[in-house]
């Protein structure tokens, strides 16, 4: 997203021009695949129009106990999900007017080893490297310099672990009648939600410290408080759904980590 504002020329040629080109190959040499595409929970904006609350450790949305369904009205924001969401639309049009099999799946926040995350990409991987690090200065009893976060820590994602998102494309491409032209909200649910400040909670457990160190720098344009996918839709056309959680998750990420 960051990147975008920076080049948002270059985000469209990568994420909008680059579909485009992608959807005209296959139509053209591989019209009975299934094209799957990764979209983004940014196709829905800010969600500034939502009811939040402001609890002790995170944010959430009323009414919207399950997480946020496919019916929530689309709303660009940021290149990024300017260049995300056409792509989107494209890939399920494509379904409409040539009759290509297209899904889109628009995720929320992917973690998993060998993910080589940065600041821009990736915060699961980013945090969990970030308090890694502390943990073993403490250990060693060198200097801790605390990291930054954007905002007050309390914005809450749904959170899904690599090997369950490859069971859900494998579903999808051994189910690709089901899924043509279909639409899906992915991540872990509401189950697997968690905002920065409970992530350190869960880390500091993890790594067997007692604090994580860091500092608040302005919140990220166009950041969302909360975004959590409601994925009733995907378990009943596919019975799929997460099996790894937070805490194991994590764990398998922590020790991914320790081994590079």
């Amino acid at each position: 997203m960051t990147t975008s504002l920076k080049d948002p020329y270059l985000d469209f040629c990568t994420n909008a021009l680059g579909t485009l080109n992608l959807l005209e190959a296959t139509r053209e040499y591989s019209p009975e695949a299934l094209f799957a595409f990764s979209s983004t929970n940014k196709v829905y904006g800010d969600l500034k129009n939502l009811n939040y609350v402001e609890r002790e450790f995170r944010y959430e949305i009323e009414g919207y106990e399950n997480g946020l369904n496919e019916t929530i009205p689309l709303d660009f924001s940021t290149p990024y999900g300017c260049s995300k969401g056409a792509a989107d639309q494209y890939v399920r049009d494509w379904s409409r007017s040539f009759g290509l099999k297209t899904t889109v799946f628009r995720h929320s926040s992917i973690y998993g080893g060998r993910q080589f995350s940065t600041e821009d990409q990736g915060w699961i991987g980013w945090f969990c490297k970030q308090a890694l690090n502390q943990a073993l200065n403490f250990e060693k009893n060198k200097e801790v310099v605390p990291f930054t976060i954007s905002g007050n820590g309390k914005q809450v994602r749904d959170v899904l672990h690599a090997n369950d998102l490859i069971q859900l494309y494998r579903k999808a491409f051994n189910n690709s009648d089901l899924v043509n032209g279909e639409i899906f909200n992915i991540g872990g649910g509401i189950e697997n939600s968690l905002s920065i400040l409970e992530l350190f909670e869960i880390l500091k457990e993890i790594l067997k410290i007692k604090e994580i160190k860091y500092k608040q720098i302005e919140r990220r344009k166009s950041d969302q408080d909360f975004f959590v996918a409601d994925i009733k839709k995907v378990n009943k056309l596919l019975n799929w759904e997460p099996k790894i959680d937070i805490k194991n998750g994590l764990e398998n990420m922590i020790n991914w980590l320790k081994s590079g």
